[in-house]
């Protein structure tokens, strides 16, 4: 996860930014969340035969999704409450891959699905192409809002 944080920084094109952070936000970590995921997911697409899984997409997308949920539902509460912890975020970040990772896993050794991968690189698209349209277009609230750079864009259009 953390070798896509500082990709945008070091690239620093527009492009890359619909896939890798290019601020602080909360918007940007979990895109890199979902980006690490599809990475992770493609390295296991070229290894498929190899490890004998199948619905790669599927299971890119569910676990992504896990995660990400998991980590806002319990994260936001307590940000908003008690302030950032890095300590507590890196341990409840570790916690939601898990759980997103040990939820998803069954359907990698699931009988191959074509219907419902399809559909799954479907979503996955619409998510990039929200995460682009997000990036250059962020909303102003505290979930676009970058502290470090106290910006919500650091993206030119």
């Amino acid at each position: 996860m953390s070798m896509v944080h500082f990709v945008y920084d070091i690239l620093n094109f527009n492009i890359i930014a619909i896939f890798f952070p290019t601020n602080e936000s909360i918007f940007q970590h979990m895109k890199m969340i979902f980006t690490g995921f599809f990475l992770y997911y493609l390295i296991i697409l070229i290894l498929k035969r190899r490890l004998n899984f199948n619905n790669i997409f599927f299971t890119d997308l569910i676990s992504s999704s896990i995660t990400i949920i998991f980590f806002l539902v319990i994260y936001l509460p307590v940000r908003f409450r008690f302030g950032e912890n890095m300590i507590f975020t890196f341990i409840l970040l570790f916690i939601s891959i898990f759980i997103g990772q040990y939820l998803s896993y069954t359907y990698l050794k699931k009988e191959y699905n074509k219907i419902i991968n399809l559909i799954s690189i479907g979503i996955i698209i619409i998510i990039f192409i929200m995460f682009g349209y997000f990036t250059f277009n962020p909303m102003e609230n505290e979930y676009f809002w970058d502290p470090e750079h106290e910006t919500y864009n650091r993206v030119t259009k």
